[in-house]
């Protein structure tokens, strides 16, 4: 039987030796290549992926989707993926590996909107969002709350918002992403709360009620898209001193 045709070397557009996938100069002492084998062996090695691999995670994957009724649960086309939030690496650093497993961290999605969560978690995003001018639309109906940390945000929306609002709350966020009391934010978790962040905007294009968003930096990218959106910017300037005094009664009270 003839033997299939040589293919393209990986490191140049030579022909490849039979059998192999690099040309006679790239095949040997090929520091590409020996990365790229090293960086495959380190891969097989990592639990994580072995966890992938484990029959109990085909089990409680299969469960979530099931679960979800195979669709993609930020923009509904057909799911491909389960993700976890925060990532599956922070889950099993931080909480342990039979978190990996836990169906409430699981989510079904499409790949276009994994990729797009995984990169804004990895801190691959356009100035701490993945939104621009197209996707974000009239958001006329939206009130965003700036201010320093113990500025009275949190209050400031809680005695003006009607029953029927929506409100996107970084901390109370993060406590649901990561199990902890309000204000103990894990720092690598923040990648998984500001992709859900700008996925609950996505979510809240055509809400028909009023819509508070409460982000801390007024100057940010985001703040300035909304506002050309037509969204209502509202400042709080507590002074530093009140700020300062709010979080050490907040913290006292944390560590009691």
């Amino acid at each position: 039987m003839p033997s299939s045709p040589a293919g393209i070397c990986l490191d140049c557009r030579s022909r490849a030796v039979a059998g192999t996938r690099y040309c006679a100069d790239h095949k040997t002492n090929n520091r590409r290549r020996q990365s790229r084998i090293s960086y495959d062996e380190m891969r097989s090695d990592d639990e994580l992926r072995k966890l992938y691999r484990s029959s109990r995670w085909t089990v409680v994957r299969n469960k979530v989707m099931q679960r979800d009724d195979y669709l993609c649960q930020h923009c509904h086309a057909a799911a491909t993926e389960v993700d976890h939030t925060p990532r599956a690496r922070i889950i099993v650093d931080e909480f342990g590996v039979d978190e990996f497993f836990n169906p409430d961290r699981l989510t079904s999605l499409c790949h276009e909107c994994h990729s797009i969560k995984t990169r804004h978690e990895l801190g691959f995003s356009n100035g701490g969002t993945n939104l621009d001018a197209t996707t974000i639309g009239n958001r006329s109906h939206y009130t965003v709350v700036c201010g320093k940390p113990g500025s009275g945000k949190t209050y400031y929306v809680d005695t003006r918002k009607a029953a029927d609002d929506k409100v996107w709350d970084y901390d109370v966020v993060m406590a649901h992403i990561t199990g902890l009391p309000m204000h103990q934010g894990l720092p690598a978790a923040i990648g998984s709360v500001l992709a859900a962040r700008d996925q609950w905007i996505i979510d809240t294009t055509y809400c028909k009620h009023r819509c508070w968003i409460i982000i801390s930096n007024p100057h940010s990218v985001l703040v300035s898209l909304l506002r050309e959106a037509g969204a209502t910017v509202v400042v709080l300037d507590t002074p530093e001193d009140i700020c300062g005094q709010r979080l050490k009664d907040r913290y006292r009270s944390m560590y009691r």
